[in-house]
């Protein structure tokens, strides 16, 4: 048994008797069919309170079982995405009866709180080894190295409506493992675009595309705006662009004109937003 409020009196005393006679927890445990754990729990208690009756509870009892908060949790486990109001029609159904809040609380005990599904690019197994490759590649690269990094991104900003959120069941620090996240992919609505660049140094430029972008305004953007940037950022000869791998970036017309200026481009892994420091300004936007 795993806890000693399920024993009775007489097995306890049993724990007890044998206790003060001098056995160990271990030999009291095999000769009473316990865990080493009850018979540890029985004796520290019976030391506190100096009795081995079921201290009295104060306040009322719970609406909610033991055995039925763990189901509780398993449910949330299997699906953090469940609500409480789907978790009390699931009680409902097996006639067990509470008001929402009750679910909410006893979830609370557990740990487990609602927050929001923080969103991250869908990877596929070839992404995840790409990340890996570039993680470890870069992991010693000296402050030097990426104070020389020009960082580059687009973004699109809703004037209209709101991106769908969604609530989860999870416990803290546990907002990025990947049953609590909700994926993204590269393409969605949005009224604005923008493209900007930043540096350890600070921010460079930024410019609002106008219409739909492709890898000619994309290398029209570059030249308005990376060599003020640069200027202004006052990066060293061999500095580094970042950019990521969408099509427009790295199309034939693209690669020819980076070559042309001679501009010097960042390794990069697909489907790594979060890797871009310049992620941090967006979220501002």
């Amino acid at each position: 048994m795993g806890s000693s409020k399920q024993l009775c009196k007489t097995l306890k005393m049993k724990v007890i008797d044998a206790h003060n006679a001098g056995e160990g927890y271990k030999k009291i445990a095999k000769r009473c069919q316990l865990a080493v754990s009850t018979v540890r729990n029985v004796i520290k208690r019976w030391q506190i309170r100096g009795t081995v009756e079921v201290k009295m509870r104060s306040g009322r009892p719970r609406k909610l079982s033991d055995r039925t908060a763990r189901m509780l949790v398993r449910k949330t486990n299997q699906n953090p995405h469940l609500t409480a109001k789907n978790l009390q029609e699931d009680l409902a159904d097996s006639g067990v009866v509470v008001h929402r809040s009750t679910v909410q609380r006893c979830l609370h005990r557990q740990g487990l709180h609602g927050r929001v599904s923080r969103r991250k690019p869908y990877l596929r197994p070839h992404h995840k080894i790409q990340r890996l490759k570039y993680a470890t590649g870069h992991l010693q690269k000296p402050d030097a190295f990426w104070k020389q990094v020009l960082w580059t991104d687009e973004v699109k900003i809703e004037l209209f409506g709101h991106n769908q959120q969604r609530h989860v069941w999870r416990k803290k620090g546990a907002a990025f493992h990947e049953k609590n996240t909700l994926p993204t992919i590269k393409h969605g609505g949005g009224s604005i675009m923008l493209w900007g660049c930043v540096a350890a140094s600070g921010t460079g430029n930024i410019a609002r595309v106008e219409g739909r972008m492709d890898s000619t305004k994309y290398q029209q953007i570059l030249e308005a705006n990376i060599t003020p940037s640069v200027k202004k950022l006052k990066l060293k000869r061999g500095w580094l662009l970042q950019q990521d791998n969408d099509p427009k970036h790295t199309s034939k017309s693209t690669m020819e004109y980076l070559k042309r200026r001679r501009l010097k481009v960042l390794e990069w892994p697909s489907q790594s937003p979060d890797l871009n420091i310049i992620e941090n300004l967006w979220v501002d936007l």
